[in-house]
């Protein structure tokens, strides 16, 4: 069996990728002994075959997650992976995920020849029916529901980033949360909107970035002033520092560029070449001591951990001053 995972819509896309893991892991494997992931384009492809070939070892299948194999492929490097995926056995599950979309693939010879197979639809940027729908739909899945007039002003300055929606509503749900509420409300909405704040906000994740935790400490004074939440704020900086981490593993292993940050984080080159620049200024067993720092900061103050929700923003930029140069 072959699963085809592509399309602009990164986050989709993952998510989908990541339920069927979680189902392969579930139902057939929990071992995890017949799962093996590949990247496209590292890996050699007469290694995918092998294990594409493989037998499966005391359960019925094998699962097999291949990652960009197709964009990253030249044309007789393309001709061999379609022929890869032509014989594909029966006891093999076999997912090739693209972050690229069907315009950026096209062409190719193997994802000509999955054109015509089982594949799920590409993962395009939502329109507004389908973005509602969603939107409504993982809410759900956070354990909240918007209400009308919640929604209503939510929707136009919502866009169709399913990244930055999903980190929204994160966010929100969390000061629902801390309301002691289970609906996400109009006051919950224009505490986060962020359409007068967003350049200081990026101003204060780059002070972070850099670690100029003095003026990160102003321009988080400025926000908060502004109408910016603690909760939101925490969000941000939770989903800047994974930027961060991932910049810097990549850096590590000496595959860092602009182009393979972004699609790793889904997100515009631009924005992944500030993040590559920033994550010089750390040490990855920083970094991750930071994540984990905030993570465990955000599940506290969603629990009303904190006596003020501003002590976990102070904290955090302390913890950011004790970084050595």
């Amino acid at each position: 069996m072959i699963l085809f995972l592509y399309g602009a819509d990164t986050y989709r896309s993952k998510k989908k990728l990541d339920d069927i893991r979680a189902k392969f892991l579930r139902e057939i494997d929990p071992s995890g002994l017949n799962l093996q992931q590949f990247d496209g384009e590292r890996a050699e492809l007469d290694e995918i075959r092998a294990c594409v070939h493989a037998a499966p070892f005391l359960v019925s299948k094998r699962l097999v997650i291949v990652k960009d194999a197709i964009a990253s492929s030249k044309k007789k490097q393309g001709e061999a992976l379609g022929e890869l995926i032509g014989g594909v056995p029966e006891d093999t599950i076999l997912v090739i995920y693209e972050h690229a979309d069907a315009e950026e693939l096209s062409g190719s010879p193997a994802f000509e020849k999955l054109k015509g197979g089982k594949f799920y639809p590409e993962f395009k940027p939502m329109g507004p029916r389908d973005l509602q729908a969603w939107i409504l739909q993982e809410a759900k899945a956070r354990g909240v529901e918007f209400s009308k007039e919640a929604l209503a002003s939510y929707l136009p300055m919502a866009g169709d980033d399913a990244w930055k929606i999903a980190g929204e509503l994160d966010a929100m749900t969390a000061s629902a949360f801390a309301s002691g509420k289970r609906q996400i409300g109009l006051d919950d909405v224009r505490d986060f909107s962020h359409a007068h704040t967003e350049e200081s906000i990026f101003d204060f994740l780059d002070a972070v970035g850099t670690r100029r935790a003095d003026l990160a400490a102003k321009l988080m004074d400025r926000l908060l002033l502004q109408g910016e939440t603690e909760v939101a704020l925490l969000s941000r900086l939770q989903a800047h520092l994974r930027g961060l981490l991932v910049a810097a593993e990549l850096s590590a292993s000496g595959e860092a560029s602009k182009d393979r940050l972004a699609r790793e984080l889904g997100i515009h080159p631009f924005a992944a070449a500030k993040i590559l620049s920033q994550s010089r200024y750390h040490k990855s067993p920083e970094l991750e001591r930071l994540f984990i720092w905030l993570v465990d900061a955000d599940e506290k103050l969603k629990k009303g951990g904190w006596p003020k929700p501003r002590m976990a923003l102070d904290l955090f930029l302390a913890e950011l001053s004790k970084q050595p140069a």
